[in-house]
């Protein structure tokens, strides 16, 4: 199993952790802080790169990541639902009970749409009502 190196806090002061890639939902450039922010069900972790660096090289080693806007990138493999209307994608309740979601632009959408198809994933795409 493959895995990365990461950071409990955005300084780096608790050290290097682990984090194997399967448990990803997605990854976020967070300007304020010029890190980038992995998401996962059990929590937040931060590391260093950019967005084109993680997908090139998440994608080189057999992951089924997309620049889901310009600056997140998703783990099309854990998601379970779409919404078509917004396009929100959604991973699942984290450990809070929180629903984990990720917003996707227009071309990330498509992007999603393209990769489930070439994949045997099998995601539920939702239409919310528009009230």
């Amino acid at each position: 199993m493959s895995i990365i190196s990461v950071n409990k806090d955005p300084k780096g002061i608790t050290g290097l952790f682990s984090l194997e890639i399967p448990k990803i939902n997605y990854m976020e450039f967070e300007r304020d802080i010029y890190r980038i922010l992995v998401h996962t069900i059990e929590g937040v972790y931060y590391t260093v790169g950019t967005l084109k660096y993680w997908l090139s090289t998440l994608e080189a080693s057999g992951y089924n990541f997309v620049l889901a806007d310009r600056n997140t990138l998703i783990h099309v493999s854990n998601i379970f639902q779409v919404d078509k209307s917004f396009h929100v994608a959604y991973f699942g309740e984290n450990l809070s009970g929180v629903e984990q979601k990720c917003f996707l632009s227009e071309k990330g959408y498509k992007e999603v749409r393209k990769n489930i198809n070439l994949t045997t994933t099998k995601i539920n795409f939702i239409e919310l009502p528009l009230w």
